[in-house]
């Protein structure tokens, strides 16, 4: 079979997204020799992709890479050209004219559901979700919580979804002191600290995270460093800083590479997500797969993500997650009891799982 796979998103920085479809494509090419695959893309990918013989790349530049013309009106023609039996789009659209069979992967609806915790980019893009819905022949939905979302916004779409969860990079699990130490330093972060990764606006709930820090912060010994780039929306976030009177205790360090967070999360204590909406939650997968104990939401997919291995907090109560805060860094044995139970919860997802489940959709 030929199969279309849409790249795109890896020639974006590092996201959520760009970290799934990187994971999976990566399995992909280990452990599927027999299909064909043709990964599209409108820009050049900023990293090398070691492809094995039944997989290239095609760069669609028709009518324009800067425009999503190149989507809805250069890459029909080409799937047409390349004769694609399936086209896989990473990305949950479809292009308007589909001159073959389609899936898609929606990782959740946020754009739809929490349309004001967006850019207006996303909520015009999230309008054609319907329509690739109702056209599409599968759907690949990456948790339980996503598919229960499509399903409650688009009934008739039941019994043509798929639950393929995302899973940590094989790079995240525990290392040895003297490697964290390493990263520590290069980080200027040799003291305690708590751990937040996500991008910075409003749906990670950041400012709620710093209200509940700012009422136990002198009751602990622990820093809090947030890690990640600057979204949308985010002024208001540092201006809470000097509100709270915690400018000194928190660390913004911006993007760090993926070859860095694993290290990164094995050196913090524990890590907090108090995200409001998720599809999946990536990063609480990484941070349990690294041994490090997580407080996160318990609404939208992050319980069915955490299991019994992490603290649940209501995201809209800084109280809890100040409850949720002070019970973890006070509590060494509770640390080292949800470490072990992260570490066995993470096992469950994997790469090679994803992928295996992806070539029989």
């Amino acid at each position: 079979m030929r199969i279309g796979f849409r790249i795109s998103v890896l020639a974006k920085p590092p996201a959520g997204i760009h970290r799934y479809v990187k994971h999976l494509l990566t399995a992909l090419m280990k452990i599927d020799h027999e299909n064909e695959y043709i990964l599209y893309t409108n820009l050049p990918i900023p990293f090398k992709l070691d492809l094995p013989e039944n997989f290239r790349i095609s760069r669609v530049c028709f009518p324009s890479s800067k425009l999503h013309l190149w989507y809805h009106i250069g890459l029909p023609r080409v799937l047409k050209k390349d004769n694609v039996d399936l086209y896989h789009d990473t990305l949950f659209l479809l292009p308007f004219s589909m001159p073959t069979k389609g899936i898609i992967t929606i990782y959740d609806l946020s754009g739809l559901v929490l349309p004001k915790h967006h850019k207006s980019k996303v909520t015009l893009t999230s309008k054609l979700i319907p329509s690739a819905v109702k056209r599409t022949r599968r759907i690949i939905a990456i948790s339980e919580f996503t598919k229960s979302e499509i399903i409650r916004l688009f009934p008739r779409s039941k019994r043509k979804i798929d639950v393929i969860f995302g899973a940590p990079s094989p790079d995240f699990h525990p290392y040895p002191e003297h490697e964290i130490e390493k990263i520590r330093t290069k980080y200027k972060l040799n003291f305690k600290y708590a751990l937040f990764l996500g991008t910075i606006e409003p749906r990670k709930n950041l400012e709620m995270l710093l209200d509940a820090y700012s009422q136990v912060y002198n009751m602990i010994p622990h820093k809090l460093v947030i890690v990640g780039n600057l979204g949308w929306k985010f002024s208001s976030i540092f201006k809470k800083l000097d509100e709270f009177g915690i400018k000194e205790n928190v660390i913004f360090t911006g993007f760090i590479p993926d070859t860095d967070l694993p290290l990164l999360f094995c050196g913090a204590e524990f890590f907090i997500y108090p995200s409001l909406y998720e599809g999946f939650g990536l990063p609480v997968v990484e941070s349990m797969a690294c041994g490090t104990p997580v407080i996160t939401s318990n609404s939208s997919s992050l319980p069915e993500v955490a299991g019994d291995a992490g603290i649940l907090i209501d995201p809209n109560s800084s109280e809890s997650i100040a409850k949720g805060i002070l019970d973890l860094a006070n509590n060494p044995e509770l640390r080292n009891k949800l470490s072990q139970l992260g570490i066995e919860q993470a096992k469950k997802f994997t790469w090679e799982k994803s992928a295996k489940k992806t070539i029989e959709v």
